[in-house]
């Protein structure tokens, strides 16, 4: 009768490990499928609008501007920087690179 009561307490505990292991394991990917479409801001620079130029005083000599680095003109925006929910910027997947042996 003894090994009948210890199978007995090994067998619920043995499911709920298993059972518990399950349920996590299995909602990871749940829990990544919420959380990957929360709104970072991260695409809010793509609605900003050009501000309007600073007005001096008219008693007011400005400094010359000097730039320090050359700023070429982008252009329009062509690449598509939206993920899946269209709220947050995905890098690329890196590309594999394979080196071979020089003789």
């Amino acid at each position: 009768m003894k090994t009948s009561s210890t199978i007995t307490k090994i067998i619920p505990a043995l499911l709920t490990v298993v059972l518990g292991s399950t349920f996590v394991l299995s909602g990871c990917q749940s829990i990544k499928n919420v959380l990957g479409k929360r709104d970072n801001g991260s695409l809010e620079y793509q609605q900003s609008k050009k501000l309007a130029p600073i007005e001096l005083p008219a008693n007011k000599e400005p400094a010359p501007f000097i730039p320090l680095y050359p700023t070429p003109n982008a252009g329009t925006n062509t690449l598509t920087l939206k993920n899946d929910s269209g709220s947050q910027y995905q890098l690329p997947k890196p590309q594999r690179t394979v080196s071979t042996p020089s003789n």
